[in-house]
């Protein structure tokens, strides 16, 4: 969260809090209210309760006022069910690639980012298109899936079939109390206490086409990478970075 609001501008940081994933939106939008104003940003907050909202002039013009947007956790098909292809939603799209507006978000508000989202799957399912149920995303990282709660829910498998069905995706599985900062088009650095598992999905082969949604899926030559903290991910050239050397010192 320090990380983000920095980003955000730090005390000059101007953040809209969006709690369109959340059931109890009013409570979650007063959680991160809390959290942010107490690391010293103004934030505005916004439930976005339903579809209409999201194409009033009164929302869309709170991101002239905005430096950041962070989505709340929840339910990331309520989040686009709600706001995908409306004036809000396309003008976070808009102010993301014209003026460098900062859009984050938790759980839901995470895997919503990505153009393919999954929205639902076993966690001890096995490598079969049965075990994993996708839909469209927000759109705003089109080069990546984002999974989250990744190590702590054992979700492997999801990223996996995910590669044998879309092997042109990069999968992103975050774990808990961890994140990526990126720049789309360009690359990501890791922050937090965790691990960034990435699924390289330039595969040699996959049967995804020649079987049943029900049976195991074959997949050759996936490539992995698990990145802590101060690694990073060139998406050009699709390898990990070491941690920037530090700044050296000399003293007199």
């Amino acid at each position: 969260m320090k990380h983000f609001v920095a980003l955000a501008g730090g005390s000059k940081a101007c953040i809209l809090i969006c709690a369109g994933a959340s059931d109890e939106p009013r409570e979650t939008l007063k959680e991160y209210q809390h959290v942010f104003e107490r690391l010293g940003a103004e934030t505005i907050t916004e439930p976005l309760p339903e579809r209409p909202r999201g194409n009033d002039d009164a929302l869309v013009a709170r991101l002239d006022h905005a430096t950041a947007v962070f989505f709340t956790g929840g339910d990331q098909l309520q989040l686009t069910a709600t706001m995908a292809g409306t004036r809000f939603g396309e003008g976070i799209r808009t102010c993301l690639q014209t003026r460098g507006l900062v859009v984050a978000g938790t759980s839901a508000g995470a895997a919503a980012m990505s153009s393919t989202m999954i929205i639902g799957g076993p966690n001890e399912g096995t490598v079969r298109r049965s075990d994993v149920d996708l839909a469209p995303g927000l759109g705003y990282w089109r080069e990546a899936l984002i999974d989250t709660h990744f190590s702590q829910r054992g979700r492997v498998n999801r990223l996996l079939t995910l590669l044998a069905e879309n092997p042109q995706i990069l999968g992103i599985g975050l774990d808990e109390n961890t994140a990526v900062s990126a720049t789309p088009g360009r690359g990501f650095r890791v922050v937090g206490s965790g691990v960034v598992t990435i699924f390289d999905g330039r595969v040699q082969y996959t049967n995804a086409a020649e079987v049943a949604s029900d049976e195991p899926l074959a997949l050759f030559g996936a490539r992995l990478h698990v990145l802590p903290r101060g690694y990073g991910f060139n998406l050009v050239t699709r390898a990990p970075e070491h941690p920037r050397p530090p700044k050296r010192t000399t003293r007199g």
